[in-house]
C-alpha cells in the first residue's frame, strides 16, 4: 500500500514533468489530480495550493544545486578554480533548467510562508560565500568583503542566464562564450599572482 509520503512525492514528480514538458503555467492542481488518477481533495491534502506545490519543487530544486556544489568544495582547492566551477555550475542549472531557475531566483516567495525555501536560498548563498571568504581571508580577492563578492557573482550570473534565455547570444558583443565571460569576471575580483605578472608588459 502506497503511503502518504509516496504519494506526495509522486505528485512532485509528476508536477516536475509537466513543468519541463510544457512551462509552469501548464500545472494545476486540477489537471495533477487527473494525471495521477487523485480527486482534488486528495491532491490538495498534501498541498494547500499551487504555490505550495511549487514551493516544493522549488526547495528541492536547491538541494540539487547545493549537493553539487558541495560536492565542488570537497573536490577543488584552488579557490578561483573552484567559484570560476560554481558560477558555471549555477550558469548551467539556469539554461537548462530555465522553468526552474525562474521559480527559483525570479519570483518572489513569502519567507513567513516558506520558510525552508528561504532557508535553502540562504545555504546556496552561503557555500559561494563560504568559499569566497576563504579566498578574500588569504589576500586572493580584490577590496570587496566577502559578501560584496558573493552577490556580485550571483548578481552576475543570473544576469548571465537571462541573457541566454532572451536569446542575446551575439558573437559580436562578445556573448557567445559563457566560460569566456566566467573567467573575465574572476579576472575582475581575483588578484593576478605576483609571478604572473612578469609577462604583462
Amino acid at each position: 500500500m502506497e503511503s502518504g509520503n509516496d504519494t506526495k512525492q509522486k505528485l512532485l514528480d509528476v508536477t516536475r514533468q509537466m513543468i519541463d514538458a510544457n512551462g509552469i503555467d501548464s500545472v494545476s492542481m486540477r489537471d495533477l489530480g487527473k494525471e495521477m488518477n487523485l480527486s482534488r481533495s486528495a491532491v490538495y491534502r498534501h498541498f494547500k495550493n499551487k504555490d505550495d506545490l511549487l514551493a516544493a519543487i522549488v526547495t528541492e530544486n536547491f538541494d540539487v544545486l547545493i549537493n553539487r556544489l558541495r560536492e565542488l568544495f570537497g573536490e577543488i582547492d584552488d579557490p578561483r578554480k573552484l567559484v570560476s566551477e560554481m558560477l558555471y555550475t549555477f550558469y548551467d542549472f539556469g539554461i537548462k533548467n530555465y522553468e526552474h531557475y525562474q521559480l527559483m531566483f525570479i519570483k518572489q516567495w513569502d519567507k513567513s510562508q516558506y520558510a525552508n525555501l528561504h532557508i535553502s536560498a540562504f545555504e546556496l548563498f552561503r557555500i559561494i560565500y563560504k568559499c569566497l571568504e576563504k579566498a578574500h581571508e588569504q589576500k586572493l580577492t580584490v577590496s570587496k568583503s566577502a559578501k560584496q563578492l558573493t552577490a556580485m557573482g550571483s548578481a552576475f550570473i543570473i544576469g548571465l542566464v537571462e541573457l541566454n534565455s532572451a536569446g542575446h547570444l551575439e558573437s559580436e558583443k562578445g556573448f557567445d562564450d559563457p566560460t569566456g565571460l566566467i573567467n573575465s569576471f574572476l579576472d575582475l575580483i581575483f588578484k593576478i599572482p605576483p609571478n604572473s605578472q612578469s609577462g604583462l608588459f
